[in-house]
């Protein structure tokens, strides 16, 4: 009895790292969630801002150095090629606003969604960038605009910038 309990062991034993191996070797890269606090923080910060600015350098603190601005329904595909690398956020169900991708070189820091009835004029589509230095957003009578920003900006103007 004691040989058939120690076999009936070692054969669960080794079934359960059978599942563990192929677990590991099938599962997918993983999903960032969106930053909740970021995203109730920019919503109420538009909210409130009317004539005024929303400066995202001190709303989304960290080490990131431009921000994408993102059309609602924009495809994960031109989201991760404006961004240079996959982009790997997971939305919340429901979520319909624009998204801010905040990204150190080609690498996702955090991204959050935007969840008020503002509306957003003055940017690129399906997906604008903003360096750190002009991440600032105005807001008049419920229309969010680019704040500040240097005549040559984003990847598309840098790449068509005269070299010399």
């Amino acid at each position: 009895m004691a040989r058939a309990l120690t076999a009936v062991g070692a054969l669960l034993a080794v079934a359960f790292g059978v599942l563990l191996l192929v677990v590991f070797a099938t599962r997918e890269e993983d999903r960032v969630a969106v930053d909740d606090i970021l995203a109730l923080e920019l919503t109420r910060s538009i909210g409130v801002s009317d004539g005024d600015v929303v400066d995202l350098r001190r709303l989304a603190r960290g080490e990131w150095d431009r921000v994408l601005v993102v059309a609602p329904g924009t495809p994960r595909a031109t989201i991760s090629e404006a961004l240079g690398s996959e982009f790997k956020g997971d939305l919340p169900f429901g979520s319909e606003g624009q998204l801010f991708v905040f990204a150190a070189g080609d690498a996702l820091v955090r991204f959050a969604d935007y969840r008020g009835r503002a509306e957003f004029a003055g940017f690129e589509e399906p997906v604008d960038e903003l360096e750190r230095a002009d991440a600032v957003l105005r807001v008049r009578g419920g229309v969010v605009r680019p704040g500040t920003r240097q005549p040559a900006h984003g990847r598309a103007a840098r790449s068509q910038a005269p070299s010399g």
